[in-house]
Order: C-alpha cells, then structure tokens, then sequence
C-alpha cells in the first residue's frame, strides 16, 4: 500500500507539471509548427495515461475501504417451537463485528459484494426434531437439522460458502417440510447457534 500510495502521490505531481506546461505555455507559438504538433500530442497522451491509473488507483482503495463483517450468535437458555418457514432469531450476540447482524429479527445484511462464510448448529432433545435452511434473499443455500426419536440431546450443523451482493440479507429459517420444529438451547447441553463472516470483498 505504501508503493501505491507513493505512485498515486507522483501521478498528482505529474498531473500538476502538466497543466503548468498548458497554463504558462507561450500563447504566440504557431500551431503550424511540427514540433509543437507533436508537444501537443504528447501532452495529451500523458493526460490520458495519468487519468486511467488515477482510475485505478481509486478503484483499488476503493476495495481495501472494505472492513469486517463478522458476527457470532446463540440461542441461550430456551425451548422453542417453530411453525413452518419461521426465521430463527439467535438473540444472544456473542460478536458482531460491524452490526451487521440483527438480534431482533435475525437477519444478517451483507455491508459488501463478495464471499461469505456462514455456519449453524441447530439442537433438539428427547423425541423432538428441528430442520432448518440457510436463505439468501430468496434462494435456499443449504440445510442442517436433527431428528431425534430417541432419548438425549442432539445437534445438527452445516458451513456454507456463497457470495452475495451488497445489502444481501441472509438468514435461518425452519423448512416447509412439517409443523412442529422444536429447538432446545440450554447452558450444558447443546446449543443452537449462527456465524457468519465475509471471506473476500469482491
């Protein structure tokens, strides 16, 4: 970054030269002249390089401008039963790197195009199940649950990579599949939970 900004800094002094040489060039000279045909053109060649690596430049601070994006969330001491389609709410922010993500309804907002990584766990006990899916904006990504018919307590996870655009929402939410989704998240047992962290800005 040091390089690039030193190489911006000699494209302004570049820039400044060139327009002095317009501004105090001799306003008598004779644009006949073949030399000074060929100063003009030379002139207007350097403005045009100057200008597409001012461009550049701009674009590539433009992309290193992006910051993180991470946020880790649990659902803590509860027993919940969900209906069908019902986004999953993880209330307790454990990180939440920018704000992105939303305690409230649960819902995470992508601050920049690019690659994000996200992981769930989801937990059940005794003779209950929870199947859920991980959408952005309205496609599905993946799925994670548990089906649990016998006695104890057990957890399902799924990590997903998916690139998304900026101001994508992505969230949890109980499949379609049957009513009746219960999610069991107590302090020693199980818990269900919900990451997710921008890999790579686009």
């Amino acid at each position: 970054m040091i390089h690039a900004y030193i190489d911006y800094t000699m494209d302004i002094i570049m820039i400044l030269l060139v327009v002095c040489v317009f501004a105090f060039f001799p306003k008598s000279f004779s644009i006949q002249q073949e030399s000074t045909v060929r100063q003009m053109k030379g002139l207007r060649e350097e403005v045009q390089n100057l200008t597409s690596r001012l461009q550049k430049l701009n674009a590539t601070f433009q992309k290193d401008e992006a910051g993180h994006a991470m946020f880790y969330a649990v659902i803590k001491e509860k027993t919940l039963n969900f209906n069908v389609d019902t986004i999953l709410v993880f209330e307790t922010v454990i990180v939440n790197e920018g704000g992105f993500y939303d305690k409230y309804d649960g819902v995470f907002v992508a601050p920049w195009k690019g690659t994000y990584m996200f992981s769930w766990t989801v937990s059940a006990n005794d003779g209950s199940w929870i199947v859920t899916e991980l959408v952005v904006e309205s496609q599905i990504i993946s799925s994670a649950g548990v089906v649990n018919s016998g006695g104890g307590y057990y957890s399902g996870s799924m990590t997903v990579f998916c690139k998304m655009e900026k101001g994508y929402h992505a969230w949890i939410r109980s499949t379609g599949v049957s009513t009746g989704h219960v999610i069991y998240s107590h302090d020693n047992y199980p818990q269900s939970s919900f990451l997710g962290l921008l890999i790579h800005a686009d």
